[in-house]
């Protein structure tokens, strides 16, 4: 009779890990409290190197519900060590689908909390979202990177700095062209909002980058209005 193998099992796991994210946005709204249950630890556990890409996605897309608009929940995940495993899965090389997860996971983790932002800085996490802005790669994972940056430079002027001193201005600025999708575009746009909100140099850098012409040219008749809405506030944020 054979024995079971891990590869066997991921099949399982990763069906499990879907019913689970789906679970803990039912448990958020229930108040179940998965995280006294350990499940925070567990699916933290499940983003350790060395497993399927498949499994990490639905993991970090599981901690994502979870950290949703639940401090508790964002607390835990950050003490379990798991903002730099999210940024771990960030590097290049990885599958996008893994990538676009993790960066939603970080933007949910550190909504409104100060503490995650920080620690997300420290772990290297903004250089490692703005390597996700680079060209070629998926409108997905562009729309969730720009989107995290957003939340992480909301009220944090560290996190606004090195933003400029990682060439972020440049990279946000570039996704603001032509021929982008306008999801991208609004979330590009919504981190130059903050990127610029009473910080000076980021203003300059956004001006010098062509962020200005760019911003304008969101304003034209017959673009989206969340777009249009976005650039328009980063307009305001530049003078």
């Amino acid at each position: 009779m054979g024995c079971w193998r891990p590869a066997a099992l991921l099949p399982y796991r990763s069906r499990l890990l879907r019913r689970w994210h789906t679970y803990a946005l039912k448990a958020w709204r229930t108040g179940t409290n998965t995280r006294e249950c350990g499940g925070v630890a567990a699916l933290v556990g499940l983003l350790a190197p060395g497993g399927s890409a498949a499994v990490h996605a639905q993991a970090a897309a599981a901690l994502a519900n979870l950290c949703r608009n639940n401090a508790r929940n964002q607390d835990s995940v950050r003490e379990c060590g798991g903002a730099a495993a999210l940024v771990a899965l960030l590097a290049p090389g990885g599958a996008e689908a893994v990538r676009d997860q993790a960066a939603g996971a970080l933007r949910k983790l550190c909504f409104e909390n100060t503490k995650n932002k920080d620690c997300v800085r420290w772990c290297g996490g903004i250089a490692a979202l703005l390597g996700l802005l680079a060209p070629g790669g998926s409108a997905a994972v562009h729309e969730q990177a720009a989107a995290a940056l957003c939340i992480l430079c909301s009220d944090n002027a560290q996190n606004r700095d090195i933003v400029r001193e990682c060439g972020g201005m440049a990279a946000l600025v570039g996704l603001l062209a032509p021929g982008g999708t306008g999801a991208v575009r609004e979330r590009a746009a919504g981190a130059l909002v903050n990127l610029c909100s009473s910080n000076a140099r980021n203003r300059d850098s956004v001006r010098e980058c062509g962020g200005v012409a760019a911003l304008v040219a969101l304003l034209a008749p017959g673009g989206s209005a969340g777009v249009q809405a976005r650039a328009a506030t980063a307009l305001v944020n530049l003078f």
